[in-house]
C-alpha cells in the first residue's frame, strides 16, 4: 500500500507533465499511480486523458474501461467514455455509455444532467435521429437555460426540421447571448432566407461576414441574398469573393450562372451552371438552373 502522501505527490508529479506537455513522462508517472492505487478513479481518467493527447485512442477506450469495471461510482466515468466515443464519432457506443448514465439521472448533478442530455443529443443528431436529438437539446435547455450554445443548437435542428419561425426565435436569443458568434448570425440569416425575409438575412449575413471574413459561406449567402433583390452587380462583388476565397465552393458557381441569367446573358450562365455541375454532378440548384436556362432561351429566341 502506498501511503496518500506519496500518492498525491506522483499526482502532482504527473499533472505538472500534462501542464508542460510532457505526456510520455506524464504516462509513467500516471501508470505507478494506478498500478499501485487502482482504485483511485482520477488517477485512470487523467492518464485516459493523456492517452487521448497522445492520439492513442485505443489505449484511452482500454483506460477508461478499467477504471469503469473498478469503480465504485462510476457515473462520472461512464460519461467520459460516452464523451470519448463521441470524439471518436463512434456514437452508438457514445449512447450506448450516454444510456447507462441516463438510467440514474436524477442522482446526477445538474451541471452534469445538462451536460450528458446535450452530448447525448449530439450523439444522436449525428446518427440523423432528429426527433430524439430534438428531445435532449430541449431537456438540456430546461435543466439549464444557461447552458452554452444550447440556443443555438437548438435553433440549428429547428432550422433543418423546416420549423423556421421557432428556429429564428433560438437564434435570436442565442445571439443575445452571445452578439459575437459568427456561426450564430450565419445560422439566423439562413433562417430569415427560408421565410423570404431577404433584408434581415442580408444583415445576419454582414455581421457573419465582419465576425471572421476569410470564411466564404457568408460572403456567398450575401451574394445570393443579393440576387433575390435583384442588386446583381453588388451581388457579384460578394460571389467572387466566396471564390477567391473557395474557388471549389458550389454554391458560389452556381449563384454566379443565376446572377447572369438574371442578366440574360445566357452564354456565361450556360458555363457556369456546368462548372458547377462538374463539381457535383447532382447538384438540384444548378439541375434547376440548367432547365430554367432552356426555358429563357427558347422564350427569347
Amino acid at each position: 500500500m502506498i501511503d496518500e502522501p506519496t500518492l498525491a505527490q506522483w499526482l502532482e508529479q504527473a499533472r505538472s507533465f500534462v501542464d508542460e506537455r510532457k505526456y510520455l513522462h506524464a504516462l509513467q508517472v500516471y501508470r505507478k499511480i494506478t498500478s499501485n492505487a487502482p482504485s483511485l478513479d482520477i488517477a485512470w481518467v487523467e492518464l485516459a486523458y493523456v492517452h487521448y493527447e497522445l492520439k492513442q485512442y485505443d489505449a484511452a477506450e482500454k483506460t477508461l474501461l478499467k477504471a469503469l469495471s473498478t469503480s465504485k461510482e462510476p457515473q462520472e466515468i461512464l460519461f467520459l467514455v460516452g464523451n470519448l466515443y463521441l470524439k471518436l464519432n463512434q456514437h452508438n457506443k457514445a449512447i450506448t455509455y450516454y444510456k447507462k448514465l441516463l438510467m440514474h439521472e436524477l442522482s446526477l448533478s445538474k451541471d452534469l444532467r445538462a451536460h450528458l442530455n446535450f452530448n447525448i443529443a449530439l450523439a444522436y443528431y449525428h446518427r440523423e435521429n432528429v426527433r430524439l436529438s430534438e428531445q435532449h437539446f430541449r431537456k438540456t435547455l430546461k435543466i439549464d437555460p444557461h447552458f452554452p450554445k444550447i440556443n443555438e443548437s437548438l435553433g440549428e435542428l429547428l432550422l433543418r426540421r423546416g420549423l423556421f419561425s421557432e428556429a429564428i426565435q433560438y437564434l435570436k436569443e442565442a445571439i443575445k447571448v452571445e452578439p459575437y458568434s459568427w456561426i450564430g448570425h450565419y445560422l439566423l440569416g439562413m433562417a430569415h432566407t427560408k421565410v423570404y425575409d431577404w433584408r434581415k438575412a442580408y444583415d445576419e449575413f454582414v455581421v457573419a461576414i465582419e465576425m471572421d471574413p476569410n470564411e466564404p459561406r457568408a460572403w456567398q449567402m450575401c451574394g445570393e441574398v443579393l440576387v433575390s433583390l435583384q442588386q446583381l452587380d453588388e451581388a457579384e462583388q460578394y460571389l467572387r469573393k466566396a471564390l477567391e476565397l473557395n474557388p471549389h465552393c458550389t454554391d458560389a458557381v452556381v449563384d454566379v450562372g443565376y446572377l447572369f441569367l438574371k442578366r440574360g446573358d445566357y452564354q456565361h450562365a450556360r458555363e457556369f451552371f456546368e462548372r458547377a455541375l462538374e463539381m457535383e454532378p447532382h447538384h438540384p440548384k444548378a439541375l434547376q438552373g440548367t432547365r430554367e436556362l432552356t426555358l429563357s432561351s427558347k422564350s427569347h429566341s
